[in-house]
């Protein structure tokens, strides 16, 4: 099948265009440092270090740019709706996933459809013997509307359980698959049918919104970044990217999935699908229209757990599937540039730390003029009468200028621009995301590194349930030793140089730990998470006031 839609490249040809002018403007003010009597080595940590600043500098412009043509007036029409689509009233599975986390309210949104043809299933994978029977219990006040379909073990994780249960309902032309926490509106069903109007389309993604009922401070704290996340990004990337099955909320066709065999059993199995079905011609769109609630993980803990499926889960499907869907000729080629940047934008933990490393330690200890006055590097090298000078124009100091400063301050912030911009008219729920986004950053860099390493190193990627509550687990001891070494190093780096830069690494790694362990409910433990960004604010003070 040939794929009816085209996707426009305008976007990412502005991202690149700007990288690239950035690339040029700022990189040989950073390579000139190999011009000198260093050793190899000490000139290969220099390369390494402007790539790797390339590549967040390719990220903040990548945010910038998508946030930006989020708030333009879309002159595309977008998806469509076929008005008589609902004259023939296709039957639909409504498919709701559970494993020991059975929550009766989005359960009953399952049944509140206006729609008249469906049916509701409740694919339980529980083990737990409360969780079972509220199920069961659910399913005996609705037996002419609810079916409770069990398997026995847990092969293929999410996948493996909506591939047994749709292998044994044959008679549904149209499925939708909701999370434990997945709150349908009633028009749900009604409102998604009339967007299938196109042979390739074989997915229909819902808007999703934080539940403002879910109570944990930490999930009130940060609930936001779901409606950023698909009111910016999911919906600009409909018309200049890829949309991809977010795992739930999703009206999807029967017929394809049977064509590429069933959900891939994966870690990410609803990546790894987007990337079949769009390898066999077929696409999704996103319907802005149908918002459907869900809930954002409740403590630190469950929060780390995700994060590192994610991670995992992600790079299994750059290894696995993204080759045959990079060679593939259904497929654009801005659609598999979007794939791949997007996908990395998940796998920066380990880079990030990389870079720390060499700007603490590595550099230092080759370049003389590479240590720290304050937040500056000291590199006031005068070039002038030199060669150099008068190729580059450099006489003074190399990196921390207002320029250099400007490039810093948009890769912080690029990703939550829209929280900034209505900081105006929320005040106090904007700062407090702000505040938790924030220490996210600090608090997750380490663990991110290592969930990668781990996955690489042992080609494994597992599912845990987030909302789980009998299933937490306390993290390995090895990463929490590891992670409290580093919070060591960064202090050792901040006193040693004088830096207050690695002082906001060194409180966010450690007040990740301290939440880990007390919880986002102990007033000390909740207040440790204001130190990053009470830090990182003194740093951009002074900075700031510094510049040459």
């Amino acid at each position: 099948m040939i794929s009816l839609s085209k996707k426009d490249p305008f976007m990412y040809q502005i991202i690149v265009f700007i990288w690239l002018c950035a690339i040029l403007y700022f990189d040989p003010r950073i390579l000139a440092l190999i011009i000198g009597p260093e050793n190899i080595a000490a000139k290969i940590s220099v390369i390494i270090f402007t790539l790797l600043l390339d590549l967040f500098w390719f990220y903040a412009f990548y945010h910038l740019v998508i946030i930006a043509f989020s708030y333009l007036k879309n002159k595309s029409k977008g998806p469509t709706k076929d008005p008589l689509f609902l004259g023939t009233f296709p039957s639909v599975a409504l498919l709701y996933t559970t494993c020991n986390d059975f929550n009766e309210n989005a359960a009953l949104s399952c049944l509140g459809q206006e729609y008249g043809n469906y049916h509701t299933f409740i694919l339980d994978d529980s083990d737990d013997k409360e969780y079972r029977k509220k199920a069961d219990d659910f399913a005996s006040l609705h037996t002419n509307k609810v079916t409770v379909i069990r398997r026995s073990g847990r092969r293929g994780y999410k996948a493996g359980n909506l591939n047994y249960c749709l292998g044994r309902i044959r008679d549904y032309e149209y499925f939708s698959v909701s999370d434990a926490d997945t709150i349908l509106p009633s028009d749900y069903i009604e409102k998604l049918l009339p967007y299938f109007n196109s042979p390739d389309i074989a997915f229909v993604q819902s808007r999703q919104e934080f539940n403002r009922g879910q109570k944990p401070a930490f999930a009130q704290g940060l609930g936001y970044q779901i409606e950023l996340h698909c009111d910016h990004y999911l919906k600009t990337k409909e018309n200049y990217g890829f949309v991809m099955f977010y795992g739930h909320g999703a009206l999807m066709r029967s017929d394809v999935l049977k064509e590429i065999g069933g959900f891939p059993e994966v870690a990410t199995e609803d990546l790894a699908y987007s990337m079949l079905i769009r390898q066999k011609g077929y696409r999704g769109i996103y319907a802005h229209d149908v918002t459907c609630l869900e809930e954002f993980p409740a403590a630190f803990g469950q929060y780390r757990k995700r994060s590192d499926k994610w991670i995992k889960g992600t790079a299994e499907c750059l290894i696995k599937y993204y080759p045959s869907f990079f060679r593939s000729k259904d497929v654009s080629g801005v659609e598999k540039f979007d794939v791949f940047v997007s996908a990395v934008s998940l796998l920066l933990g380990f880079p990030f730390v990389a870079l720390l490393l060499l700007v603490g330690i590595i550099l230092p200890y080759f370049y003389y003029h590479f240590q720290f006055q304050g937040p500056m590097f000291k590199m006031p090298l005068s070039y002038n009468g030199t060669f150099l000078g008068a190729l580059t124009g450099i006489s003074s100091n190399l990196f921390w200028r207002w320029d250099f400063f400007l490039m810093l301050l948009l890769t912080l912030a690029a990703p939550i621009l829209p929280a900034i911009h209505k900081a105006i008219r929320d005040p106090i729920g904007k700062f407090r995301f702000i505040v938790m986004y924030t220490f996210i950053f600090y608090a997750t860099q380490v663990s991110s590194a290592f969930a990668l390493i781990s996955y690489l190193w042992s080609r494994k990627a597992e599912f845990p349930v987030t909302g789980d509550i009998g299933g937490r687990r306390a993290p390995d001891k090895a990463i929490v030793m590891t992670e409290l070494l580093f919070t060591l190093v960064f202090l050792s780096i901040s006193v040693i140089t004088r830096n207050v830069w690695f002082l906001s690494f060194a409180a966010g790694t450690f007040a990740g730990l301290l939440i880990l362990k007390l919880g986002f409910e102990n007033r000390w433990a909740r207040i440790s998470a204001y130190l990053p960004i009470l830090i990182l604010a003194v740093v951009i003070i002074f900075i700031g006031k510094t510049l040459q």
